[in-house]
């Protein structure tokens, strides 16, 4: 079942077009590298559609620039990417919205819950639970989150 499962996602994902996006998460993080400094100051990626990058630009003089340089930004693009990805660059204006190359995933750290204090009388109730009881069960697994918690900050 779960072979089955995992071999539909991946049909899922490549006929949604997701494996074409993969390479471009390293593109962004590296976008002052692959366009240089002189591009780079100019234009940020704002993402993709289909074979067309688009890219932001501050103000009306950057769009104009980066739209005489479309050769140029598709040769770094693809040349870094190792094949021909895209075949049109568009150069939008930013009006404030947010760079790929500036968005951050948050870290395991970051997004794990925060554990309520200890409950006052925690893992004295075991001696009264029926131990086969999936309950039971639960309880002990809920007193061992903080056991564990106890022990990580020793």
């Amino acid at each position: 079942m779960e072979h089955r499962a995992s071999k539909m996602l991946t049909k899922l994902l490549y006929e949604k077009g997701g494996d074409r996006n993969m390479p471009l998460v390293p593109l962004w993080q590296n976008w002052d590298m692959v366009m240089g400094e002189e591009l780079a100051e100019l234009g940020r990626p704002l993402g993709h559609k289909n074979r067309t990058i688009i890219i932001g630009a501050e103000d009306n003089m950057a769009q104009y620039e980066l739209s005489a340089q479309t050769y140029e930004i598709l040769e770094r693009v693809n040349a870094f990417l190792g094949k021909d990805m895209f075949d049109t660059v568009q150069v939008e204006l930013m009006q404030g919205r947010e760079s790929l190359d500036n968005m951050t995933m948050p870290t395991f750290e970051q997004a794990r819950p925060k554990i309520p204090p200890r409950p006052k009388d925690l893992g004295n109730l075991e001696h009264i639970l029926d131990p086969d009881s999936p309950v039971t069960r639960c309880y002990k697994k809920y007193v061992a989150m903080y056991d564990g918690e106890k022990k990580s900050k020793s």
